[in-house]
């Protein structure tokens, strides 16, 4: 799960800038950074994920390669 304490350590003010990270994680090349991360999430943050995905990022191909990464976890 990832907690409030996580997201302010990292230094984002709220779970979409994380998500958001995550993405920039996965296009920048970090195909390891992004699995643990997606690993970290529950359920519901998986969720809330894929819908940030669906509503916020039009790219595709990295959105499906970001849900594929999901199933594999």
């Amino acid at each position: 799960m990832i907690s409030k304490q996580y997201i302010k350590d990292l230094e984002f003010n709220n779970i979409e800038e994380f998500f958001n990270y995550v993405v920039e994680s996965k296009i920048n090349g970090n195909y390891t950074q992004t699995k643990e991360f997606i690993k970290k999430m529950n359920t519901e943050q998986r969720h809330d994920f894929k819908f940030y995905l669906d509503s916020c990022f039009f790219d595709t191909e990295t959105k499906e390669e970001l849900i594929n990464i999901m199933l594999e976890v």
